[in-house]
């Protein structure tokens, strides 16, 4: 019976050569799209994923409406991760990141240009699941000049991944980085991706108790089971808290003055999950997804005068 079939099938197909070539290329084309398109969506909800705490990973953005004009910003001020974590008891630990910039490294005489170096907290890998291929991720970044490096990179730079204890040296810079760790490749499934990670004990200005400058991407692990409603409204608060005291020196008003205008500035959480899809923040670590809109703000300061 299905020989039968085979046979007539096959007489019907070549009876209208040309026609069945078309249907046949078309249905082909039709299902490879389908699983391209299903490859790419999985791709893009696959983002941050990797992480083990991905859900209860936050990162804490800056927005807000003055004079009209609207601020969405994805770094915010530099105390605000030690503030959280001291007065959020949702809040069990956070971390801020800086970008680099694009250092020369001299190794065994020859220049390598970075281009993917950050400054982070020591608490950083802690929080985002980067395995340690070697060294101890516990005290990894537990000094100024101590730098883990990404497996690629220490093969590209010494040609090997047991590279712990070894120097990195910054051309034109008295700063020599020691090697304290090698972790796996940075997953092409993250909203930031770097190389090199240094410790931001290394800047002064990470010190800094300003709550008039935004320049630290800042990530909270929250407990589990932690009330959004009630941790957002208290974050408000907090920023309320800590920004009047400074506002006066910063802007020539009192805090209470500037949101009487009706003006509006705060802190927001956005999960670790949503960053590559549904972001709108300036300043973003990476390319945003298929969902992803770029909107225009100003600074703070520029919109106040």
């Amino acid at each position: 019976m299905i020989k039968n079939n085979l046979k007539i099938a096959w007489r019907n197909l070549t009876r209208n050569l040309s026609t069945s070539l078309i249907n046949i290329t078309g249905l082909a084309m039709g299902i490879a799209t389908c699983l391209l398109i299903s490859l790419y969506v999985s791709d893009e909800f696959s983002f941050d994923r990797f992480n083990v705490h991905a859900d209860r990973i936050v990162r804490v953005v800056f927005r807000g409406t003055v004079k009209g004009g609207t601020i969405n910003e994805a770094h915010v001020m530099p105390p605000v991760a030690s503030t959280m974590k001291a007065e959020l008891p949702e809040v069990e630990e956070t971390t801020r990141l800086r970008i680099g910039g694009s250092p020369l490294f001299v190794v065994n005489n020859k220049v390598f240009h970075e281009e993917k170096m950050a400054f982070v907290d020591a608490s950083f890998f802690r929080i985002f699941t980067l395995p340690f291929i070697k060294g101890n991720l516990s005290t990894a970044i537990s000094s100024p000049n101590s730098a883990v490096i990404s497996e690629s990179t220490a093969l590209k730079y010494f040609g090997t991944n047991d590279v712990v204890g070894r120097d990195l040296i910054i051309k034109d810079n008295t700063n020599i980085l020691k090697i304290t760790g090698v972790i796996k490749d940075v997953p092409q499934n993250s909203h930031f991706h770097f190389d090199v990670f240094t410790s931001l004990d290394a800047l002064e200005d990470s010190r800094s108790d300003s709550w008039m400058t935004s320049e630290c991407y800042t990530y909270a692990l929250l407990s589990k089971n932690a009330p959004g409603e009630k941790l957002e409204k208290n974050l408000a608060t907090l920023f309320d808290k800590h920004v009047a005291t400074q506002f006066m020196a910063g802007f020539g008003m009192s805090y209470q003055e500037f949101k009487k205008t009706g003006n509006k500035i705060g802190l927001y959480l956005q999960p670790l999950t949503d960053i590559h899809l549904h972001s709108n923040f300036n300043y973003d670590l990476s390319a945003l997804g298929i969902y992803g809109t770029f909107t225009s703000s100003a600074l703070l300061r520029s919109l106040c005068y």
